[in-house]
């Protein structure tokens, strides 16, 4: 009897648990839009779907949230190169939507032969310093698996001295290239450090 009641426990857990360990963010879309001068626009819409920390100040808002987006390119010699840059917003309100944009210089894009959209991208999302889970959704484009993802991983962090600080956050661009800041959240800006 407990062997028959044992599958079906573990199928129905399987549903409930997407509504009891919802992200926090989800990832709605992911787009690259290329710019004058070649540069590229990377646009990530999120939604906030509430605070559920036992000891949130208020479950309908969600504070110390970090995106992170990991691009892979292939350049013109046939090795991927890595880029990767993020932004941390200080407070979103459940249900709210926001856009966040980071950019690549079109003068990068022309040095490393590449095109607008990467191979593979992944948009890491963290809550309070920590990551929520990696889901197959527009959050992970063309990647197959997790472990794909770590490897991909462990490949742009062995880069990321090379390419630090090429990928830009919004507030970043100059304003010819980024002038239109109505969608976006509201940051906990990070100047870059030499």
């Amino acid at each position: 009897m407990l062997d028959r009641l044992l599958p079906l426990t573990i199928f129905f857990l399987t549903l409930i648990r997407p509504l009891c360990a919802q992200d926090a963010i989800t990832v709605d879309r992911v787009k690259f839009n290329t710019l004058g001068d070649r540069w590229v626009q990377v646009e990530i819409e999120l939604t906030c779907n509430g605070n559920i920390a036992p000891d949130a100040v208020n479950a309908d808002y969600l504070e110390n949230i970090m995106v992170k987006p990991l691009l892979a390119y292939r350049i013109g010699s046939g090795e991927y190169r890595f880029y990767t840059a993020q932004v941390e917003i200080m407070i979103m309100e459940a249900r709210d939507k926001n856009t966040v944009y980071f950019y690549m210089p079109g003068l990068i894009m022309e040095r490393d032969e590449i095109r607008g959209e990467p191979e593979f991208y992944y948009i890491e999302v963290s809550i309070a310093g920590e990551a929520q889970e990696p889901q197959k959704s527009p959050a992970m484009g063309n990647i197959r698996d997790l472990e794909m993802l770590k490897n991909m991983q462990s490949k742009a962090n062995a880069q990321v001295e090379a390419n630090k600080n090429i990928l830009i956050p919004s507030y970043l661009a100059p304003p010819l290239i980024h002038n239109d800041f109505r969608e976006e959240p509201l940051y906990l800006r990070r100047e870059p450090t030499s």
